[in-house]
């Protein structure tokens, strides 16, 4: 959509030598702020939202309409299959639209388009260029993305996203959240070798997140204290299979 262009004001040499030093970035005011408002709106106003639950490789997302007819015993056995999921192993809870080509994703009909348009334009010229030129990573060729929205009690546990032959070069998590605490969770967090937290990106608005693929992360449990949910588009810039 070409609502969507980079702010000019971005300084191309000094955002590539942060992300050679530390494989990983806050970019603040990455978009031109009525592009970033536009696809807060969207995805503020849009009906399309499904929680996504992992279940050790598979993937589950649930209406949330029917999700509210469940009766208790059902809710409970899925709060039980999500809690001793992540005890010890990969977990997530979180809601998402999909777009087309997106592992999971149907057929995308009901996507926004501003969400559409925002991982097209990561796609294409001049975007794209500019982060080849960030990353130093040319040999990327498109990203992927969907939109994710984060209430209380989601979360998404520590993993590295190195998935072979999704051609994963670099991750990234576009935020638009006007106003968050650390308190509230939610936080894109860092680990080194022995599960220390290195670096911490709290949600904000406007402010992309890219960092290297493979590297250990997670986003913290959101607590009962947010006021209002975290929305983003999470993807990865990816080679050509």
């Amino acid at each position: 959509m070409t609502m969507f262009a980079l702010n000019e004001g971005l300084d191309l040499d000094a955002l590539r030598a942060a992300f050679a030093r530390d494989g990983r970035l806050q970019i603040v005011d990455f978009l031109r702020h009525d592009a970033a408002m536009a696809l807060l709106r969207a995805m503020v106003e849009s009906k399309a939202w499904r929680l996504a639950v992992s279940a050790g490789q598979q993937l589950n997302d649930y209406d949330l309409a029917e999700l509210e007819a469940w009766p208790a015993e059902r809710l409970a056995a899925l709060e039980r299959q999500v809690v001793e999921g992540g005890r010890a192993g990969f977990q997530f809870r979180y809601d998402t639209i999909r777009l087309p080509g997106y592992p999971g994703a149907a057929d995308g009909a009901e996507a926004p388009p501003a969400v559409r348009g925002f991982v097209e334009f990561l796609s294409q010229a001049p975007a794209l260029d500019f982060l080849r030129a960030l990353t130093g990573m040319d040999d990327v060729s498109f990203a992927d993305g969907h939109a994710t929205r984060y209430r209380p009690g989601h979360f998404l546990t520590a993993h590295d996203d190195l998935n072979e032959g999704m051609g994963r070069r670099a991750a990234y998590v576009m935020n638009v959240t006007p106003q968050w605490r650390p308190d509230w969770g939610g936080i894109l967090q860092f680990y080194d070798e022995r599960g220390n937290v290195e670096r911490g990106f709290v949600p904000a608005f406007n402010v992309l997140n890219i960092f290297r693929v493979p590297q250990p992360h997670s986003v913290t449990w959101v607590t009962p204290l947010a006021t209002a949910p975290r929305h983003a588009v999470t993807g990865w810039l990816r080679v050509a299979a």
